[in-house]
């Protein structure tokens, strides 16, 4: 190749895998997964887990079907599956500890980091070994085995998140289960690429086909998990967390949170990105309070509390900085049934030092009174009914 199809290779192999680790990666929209951990699976697949599999391929497997006059097809369906994936995806042994690693959401995507991170060395290593190979076969590797590779390492870490508040045999089984599934894969999506029986187009097809639809089952797993968690935040947010019932609304309505969040960021623009944060912390509050009560790890249970404790203060800290005023008209927008918001802005003046509002709170809610007075709610206890009492 050129010098110049030689930089647009290393970006396609590169670029095409992170991009995709991307999408994965912002999927988990209650942030639970940290970069750091991402950056530890990622680095570990990229450099540990091809070093070694790369060693076992070079100095065991091929001199061993060397040495017993075995078909060298053997190494891409039996010896390289098995031992690429046990290898890669090591690094999820000690993630699962960690206090950061929540549910199977962050163990898919610890996975899948760690399978890109493995896919773009060996792509670089590929141009190293063939440089004749054109451009078009790192675009397929980009969209087939790149993403093969992500999806048999989310496979294991998705089975790790899964059963790893059960007993320790079954985590291991949970292991076991991830890693039989990741390697079954593997064979497959190897057994299709040295197919004798297809043409190459057909090939190509099936095996980009087979990367894009691990993708999209990953994604999928990922969204049932969010699910999941949406139901930990109601079971666990309360007001002995500090955390109201349209709170934990606003926190499960985090996908939506733009959307929902319009009226108030017209009323208060200044407000907005500390409310969003404030409904962030609520949720990874309520994620990390469903664990703490099912592991059986005293040393992690005690992590998550002091992580717990943490969020606490830092939603004490965003309340106060956006003011009671804004945190009722929050309340407004995430009702339930009848909201009584005269007995939440009574609450919320309680707060105040002076237990009153104060001139800048009148100011604000007189200029929502004067539009609601030209549509009014049509429920009782709305901003309408409050405005009486207020003038008065």
């Amino acid at each position: 190749m050129t010098p110049i199809q030689t930089v647009l290779g290393i970006l396609i192999s590169i670029g095409i895998p992170l991009g995709f680790l991307g999408i994965v990666y912002i999927l988990d929209m209650y942030g639970s997964r940290t970069t750091r951990l991402v950056l530890i699976s990622f680095g570990w697949g990229g450099i540990g887990g091809l070093g070694l599999a790369f060693a076992f391929n070079t100095y065991v497997a091929i001199p061993l079907i060397a040495r017993l006059n075995l078909s060298y097809l053997l190494l891409f369906v039996a010896f390289a599956p098995v031992a690429e994936e046990l290898l890669k995806s090591l690094s999820l042994l000690y993630i699962s500890r960690q206090p950061e690693f929540t549910y199977f959401v962050d163990g898919a995507i610890y996975g899948f980091a760690a399978g890109i991170g493995f896919a773009i060395s060996e792509n670089l290593l590929y141009m190293t070994l063939y440089p004749d190979q054109g451009i078009a076969t790192y675009l397929v590797r980009g969209f087939s085995t790149c993403l093969m590779h992500g999806t048999a390492a989310a496979l294991v870490g998705g089975a790790v998140g899964l059963f790893r508040f059960r007993k320790r045999s079954s985590r291991w089984l949970a292991m076991v289960g991830g890693w039989a599934a990741a390697i079954f894969l593997h064979v497959v999506f190897n057994s299709v690429s040295n197919s004798g029986a297809l043409s190459q187009t057909v090939i190509l097809v099936v095996l980009v086909f087979i990367g894009l639809a691990g993708v999209g089952l990953i994604a999928t797993f990922i969204s049932l998990g969010l699910r999941e968690q949406r139901k930990w935040m109601e079971e666990t947010l309360d007001r002995q967390m500090g955390v109201s019932g349209a709170e934990v609304r606003a926190a499960q309505s985090f996908s939506s949170i733009d959307e929902l969040l319009e009226p108030i960021i017209q009323q208060f623009p200044k407000k907005g990105e500390l409310i969003e944060k404030l409904l962030l912390s609520q949720a990874k509050m309520g994620i990390k309070r469903k664990v703490q009560l099912q592991v059986q790890d005293p040393k992690l249970e005690k992590q998550l509390g002091e992580e717990i404790a943490r969020l606490q203060d830092e939603m004490e800290r965003l309340r106060k900085e956006i003011g009671p005023y804004v945190m009722v008209f929050v309340r407004t927008v995430f009702p339930e049934g009848v909201l009584d918001l005269w007995a939440q802005v009574i609450e919320r003046m309680a707060m105040h030092d002076d237990g009153v509002f104060d001139e800048q709170d009148r100011a604000t809610w007189k200029r929502h009174l004067k539009a609601e007075e030209e549509k009014p709610f049509e429920r009782r206890g709305g901003l309408y009914d409050l405005g009486a009492r207020i003038k008065e």
